[in-house]
C-alpha cells in the first residue's frame, strides 16, 4: 500500500502509511513531512505511469539523496530495522537498472503482485502454500 501510495503521489496516504510502518512520530515538523513525501514520491516514479520506466532517464538515487540532509536534520524516529535491507536492495535494482539502460513495466509490475497479494492478519495459509 505504501509504494502505491508512492506511486499515484498520495501525500495523506504516505504520511497515514509512514506513521503506521514507523518512519514517522507524528509530531515532525512541515519542513520534515515534505522531504518524506517528496522522497516517497521520488522513490515511487518508476510506478507512477504505464509502460516501460527507462531507469536512465532519471536518477532517483541522487534526487533521494538531496533531500538526505533535511530529513537527517529533522527526523525524530530513526527509519524501522527491518526498511534498512529493503531500503539497500531497492536501490541497488534501481543502479543496476539503471546501469543496463533496462526499461522495465514498473507500474504494471506492482499492480499484479498488489492485486494478487493477501492483506488479511491471517498468513498461515499463504505460508502453507508456498512449500
Amino acid at each position: 500500500m505504501y509504494v502505491v501510495a508512492c506511486a499515484n503521489r498520495d501525500r495523506a496516504g504516505v504520511l497515514e502509511m509512514s506513521r503506521r510502518l514507523g518512519f514517522l512520530t507524528g509530531e515532525e515538523p512541515e519542513v520534515m513531512l515534505d522531504a518524506h513525501v517528496e522522497a516517497a514520491f521520488i522513490v515511487g516514479v518508476p510506478f507512477a505511469t504505464p509502460g516501460g520506466h527507462d531507469f536512465r532517464a532519471n536518477n532517483i538515487t541522487h534526487s533521494v539523496s538531496n533531500l538526505g540532509a533535511t530529513m537527517l536534520k529533522y527526523r525524530l524516529t530513526p527509519p524501522p530495522d527491518e526498511v534498512y535491507s529493503l531500503h539497500r536492495k531497492l536501490s541497488g535494482a534501481f543502479l543496476a537498472c539503471i546501469k543496463i539502460g533496462a526499461v522495465v513495466p514498473c507500474r504494471e509490475m506492482l499492480f499484479k503482485v498488489y492485486e494478487q497479494y493477501d492483506f488479511s492478519d491471517d498468513h498461515s495459509e499463504v505460508l502453507s502454500n508456498t512449500g
